[in-house]
Parts: structure tokens; C-alpha cells; sequence
């Protein structure tokens, strides 16, 4: 059963290249797929894939480590430094050429 973990951040002014360089430089071996794409704002998506529950656990502890370093390069939404949601994958379609 796969599960994917979908995280908003929105980025202060000035911050945008030194996040994206950051963010590629997280430690990445849990995953099968990670993108992070930008949207209007200085708002981002980060989107990983896992093979299993136990390996997106274990990057929400070093995950939470990795969002202490980058906290004064992000805007709070509300109380809290990300907007997130995390689920079991029930659907899917691939289309590799």
C-alpha cells in the first residue's frame, strides 16, 4: 500500500532559490518519487510517494528536523509552517512512453 504526503510552504520574498536548494538536500532514500513545484505567490507543493506507512513515518522525523532549518525562509499558515495531508494511494494511472 503506498502512501503519498502532499506539503504546502510559502516562501518569503528573497527565500526562493535558497529553499529550493534546500529542500533538493534532504535526504531523499525513503521515497520512491519526490517534485516540488511552484505556484503563484511564492507558494510550493512538495509531493512524495512511498512504498510503505513506516518509511513516511520515518521521514516525518527527520522531516521535522528539515523544516527547523528552513523555518525563517517560510510564512507561517496560521499556527503552523506547512499546510499538509497525507494518505493511502487508492487510484492511480501511469503513462510512461
Amino acid at each position: 500500500m503506498n502512501v503519498m504526503s502532499v506539503v504546502k510552504f510559502k516562501v518569503k520574498e528573497g527565500f526562493e532559490d535558497k529553499f529550493v536548494k534546500a529542500s533538493q538536500e534532504f535526504d531523499y532514500s525513503n521515497v520512491i518519487f519526490w517534485k516540488l513545484v511552484a505556484l503563484d505567490d511564492n507558494e510550493y507543493f512538495s509531493i512524495s510517494e512511498y512504498d510503505s506507512i513506516d518509511k513516511a513515518g520515518d521521514d516525518e522525523v527527520t522531516g521535522v528536523e528539515w523544516l527547523d532549518s528552513v523555518t525563517h525562509m517560510i510564512e507561517y499558515f496560521g499556527e503552523s509552517r506547512t499546510d499538509a495531508a497525507s494518505g493511502v494511494v487508492v487510484a492511480e494511472i501511469i503513462n510512461v512512453t
